[in-house]
């Protein structure tokens, strides 16, 4: 079987245009040691007192844009009763994602020499001065998105109870990928004003020309997308042991784990190498820009113990306990959105704990019902009481799970990292302490401020997140009037009811007067009442 898709996204360009202004200290004093004004004061409130912006960016256009995208299909897929207790499933499918174009060729990208040596702006179907002509969608396709499926069910022979082994492998593309991209590339010089501008030691930026600066020769734009830039996937293998157990119980033992290959990595490489010159871009004739291309990776891997009863004398309850990790250098897949780099020349130090993972979940909820009314009652032989006690039900759920894993940054300390955009928060260094403590959410020594001019060398996501433990409950009952659709309904529900204060962030910004210190928690315990007359 197969399919096609055609996408059309039609955008209305800003003709009003957007300006934004960052303020970061970057130095220490009004005044360098050659007497020159500095860039900044090192104080951000102050740097706004007096007009100085650590960088300035700009963009806005006169014309709509109608992106349009192509998607191919197709898969078969035979299911195989090897044996009375062995079921095998064997499957492949492929698919084809265009690369988004736009009607009117209006997007730019930008063709980058070997060696990221020179950049040049580049429109569909025009030859770029360094890799030839780029095609409509100024990204080459990519036809490999191939995905087999296997899958395996077998019921072990003589094993008394039933026990059921279960096992799978499947490639999946992410083909959403190619849409984060229209609107930065249809956004762009020749066809919209789109620019970038860091202050500098010898052109310090002010409020006044903060969006003047830029020559005419100069390459204004902001972002480019690597032109072999291949379709995202994940490979998926898992395999479960499942067992029923006496008194209604079943339990089940897997495994599940996830490889990401060509996620998105974000980079900038205009940035000057460490110890260069101050706020100097490695190409002299374009402004900050962020290169997205397919290099990142992950790895995850979870075991998983569940244990549920089907509803038996008017109980059932369902728990999963999770123990699982994830690594990787972009959490673009299951993460709350892509970074950009520290720094594009090491790319390898961006590998680290994925921004959502968790360590330890577990989960329980559970249902239980009044027995009266029930033969096994002990009120059978009083009928109003019976009427009164019977059909109450009492539900909850449990959840206790370590935190998400949090980075020390610095902010207003490296003029390296302010090149694009105006990105001026970087990673502090690791002092070589620990990280964990016993009276404090994480150690506050165990990091501190990089030298300026240097990135820092502490790992992303390696602080421990707050944990969070909630416990919720309801109660309440359905009255039925007669053989009428009359109906009463009561139900209390209560959200957190142990009250448990959950520290959901914590401040990891080393040179902040408030590091190391809570910055939100969770919603405290709700009460809710409710009562209900249908009619």
């Amino acid at each position: 079987m197969g399919a096609w898709t055609r996408n059309d996204l039609s955008t209305q360009a800003d003709q009003n245009g957007r300006g934004t202004f960052n303020f970061t200290g970057l130095a220490t004093s009004l005044l360098s040691p050659t007497g020159v004004p500095s860039t900044s004061t090192g104080f951000d409130f102050a740097d706004l007192l007096l007009g100085l912006p650590q960088s300035s960016s700009i963009r806005y256009a006169g014309i709509s844009t109608y992106f349009r995208q192509n998607v191919w299909s197709g898969f078969a897929q035979d299911e195989w009763k090897a044996r009375p207790s062995l079921t095998l499933t064997v499957g492949l499918r492929y698919e084809y994602f265009s690369p988004f174009s736009e009607k009117y060729g209006r997007m730019a990208n930008l063709d980058i020499a070997p060696g990221f040596t020179s950049v040049a702006v580049v429109t569909p179907g025009a030859s770029g001065p360094y890799s030839g002509a780029f095609p409509s969608g100024l990204i080459n396709p990519d036809y490999t998105n191939f995905s087999p499926r296997l899958g395996l069910a077998w019921k072990l022979p003589h094993a008394g109870r039933s026990t059921v082994v279960r096992a799978g492998y499947g490639i999946y593309y992410n083909g959403q990928a190619y849409n984060q991209f229209t609107s930065r590339l249809g956004q762009q010089p020749p066809f919209a004003i789109s620019n970038s501008v860091n202050t500098s030691a010898t052109n310090v930026l002010t409020m006044a020309d903060a969006f003047t600066m830029t020559a005419p020769t100069d390459i204004t734009n902001t972002y480019a997308v690597d032109r072999n830039y291949r379709t995202p996937y994940a490979q998926t293998w898992n395999v479960s042991i499942q067992r029923e157990l006496p008194a209604g119980f079943f339990m089940e033992l897997g495994y599940l784990g996830t490889k990401g290959t060509h996620l998105d990595v974000q980079f900038l490489p205009n940035q000057a190498p460490p110890g260069s010159d101050f706020m100097r871009n490695q190409f002299g004739n374009a402004v900050g820009f962020t290169d997205d291309a397919s290099l990142g990776n992950s790895m995850y891997h979870a075991l998983q113990v569940r244990l549920q009863r089907r509803f038996r004398n008017g109980i059932s309850m369902t728990a999963l306990y999770t123990f699982s990790k994830s690594i990787d250098d972009s959490s673009t897949f299951g993460g709350v959105g892509n970074t950009v780099a520290q720094n594009w020349l090491n790319l390898g130090a961006e590998r680290g704990l994925s921004s959502f993972d968790r360590r330890h979940v577990l989960t329980m909820n559970w249902v239980w019902t009044s027995p009266a009314g029930t033969p096994t009652s002990h009120f059978a032989a009083d009928p109003r009481l019976t009427s009164l006690l019977k059909d109450w039900q009492l539900s909850g759920s449990l959840t206790a799970e370590t935190g998400t894993p949090l980075t020390a940054r610095v902010l207003g300390n490296s003029a390296q990292l302010a090149q694009t955009n105006g990105v001026g928060s970087g990673r502090a260094d690791a002092t070589g302490a620990p990280v964990s403590s016993g009276s404090e959410f994480f150690n506050p020594a165990a990091f501190s401020v990089p030298l300026p001019g240097d990135f820092g060398n502490a790992g992303r996501n390696t602080i421990p997140g707050p944990a969070m433990t909630s416990v919720n409950l309801a109660f309440g009952r359905s009255f039925q009037f007669g053989e009428s659709r009359r109906r009463l309904e009561l139900r209390v529900e209560a959200n957190n009811v142990l009250n448990q204060v959950s520290i959901t962030n914590v401040n990891t910004v080393v040179n902040s007067i408030n590091y190391g210190l809570p910055l939100s928690a969770g919603p405290m315990r709700t009460l809710t009442a409710v009562l209900r007359f249908r009619f």
